[in-house]
């Protein structure tokens, strides 16, 4: 990927926002401590939180493995 700082969150793709949502949580369930306040123990819930306050970093490129 390029440089994505400018790119508003709307414009980055599902598979991308849903990778980014899914490393974060294995991030959570792994002992990280959360970006925001959330009153939710699940960590799927807890990333989706600190997506929607803007505290998760989506402009990161994404790794994906190949078989």
């Amino acid at each position: 990927m390029t440089d994505n700082l400018d790119k508003p969150a709307e414009e980055y793709g599902t598979f991308h926002l849903t990778t980014i949502l899914i490393r974060r949580a294995r991030e959570l369930m792994d002992g990280a401590p959360t970006l925001t306040e959330t009153d939710s123990s699940d960590p799927v819930k807890a990333a989706f939180d600190e997506l929607a306050s803007g505290d998760l970093d989506i402009t990161g490129d994404v790794e994906t493995e190949e078989d």
